[in-house]
């Protein structure tokens, strides 16, 4: 009887846990990115060694963007084009939900202010400015912060640091010399 109620709660537990888990949200509305760009991303994952990878964005037609993540000698980690306010993969790719919250989460952060009411409608997004001086922007999902961008004071608005739930941290700034 009681392993019945283990096994009961712990399949409970998992769905309460994965109905938390959702693709990542995607703007509604299109805001002025200043495309194409490129930067670097360093990835620091709890437990994990850091990398680092190149992103590269470019504008397609109709409202669409391409997304390429590449590794430091050039081999390409993803690649995705959003249309639509969805995902999808471009050319033979895996499919990586992990890049797809990446991109969205930069593209979150990278969205100015003044478009974030049209662009995130229907979401819970906030901004503050931070004790230092610097300021912090929230995207909340249901069950916690989706994610938590922040900008150090007098830093440039290209450059930024994303925390995700996991503990996983984005450090975002642009490439010097675009290839």
């Amino acid at each position: 009887m009681i392993q019945a109620r283990r096994i009961l709660y712990s399949a409970l537990s998992a769905a309460l846990l994965a109905g938390c888990a959702s693709a990542p949200p995607a703007p509604v509305a299109t805001a002025d990115l200043h495309l194409p760009r490129w930067v670097r991303v360093h990835i620091s994952k709890p437990g994990q060694p850091d990398e680092d990878a190149m992103l590269a964005v470019q504008a397609e037609g109709q409202g669409a963007t391409r997304w390429l993540l590449y590794d430091p000698i050039g081999m390409p980690r993803a690649r995705q084009v959003l249309q639509d306010g969805k995902w999808r993969n471009d050319g033979f790719m895996r499919p990586n939900g992990k890049a797809s919250d990446m991109f969205s989460a930069i593209l979150f952060a990278w969205t100015p202010e003044p478009s974030l009411a049209s662009a995130y409608a229907g979401k819970d997004w906030h901004s503050q400015p931070t004790p230092t001086g610097g300021r912090t922007r929230i995207l909340d999902e249901d069950c916690s912060p989706r994610w938590q961008v922040t900008w150090t004071a007098n830093a440039p608005d290209d450059t930024f640091s994303i925390r995700q739930p996991d503990g996983t941290t984005l450090d975002i700034s642009p490439l010097k010399n675009a290839p």
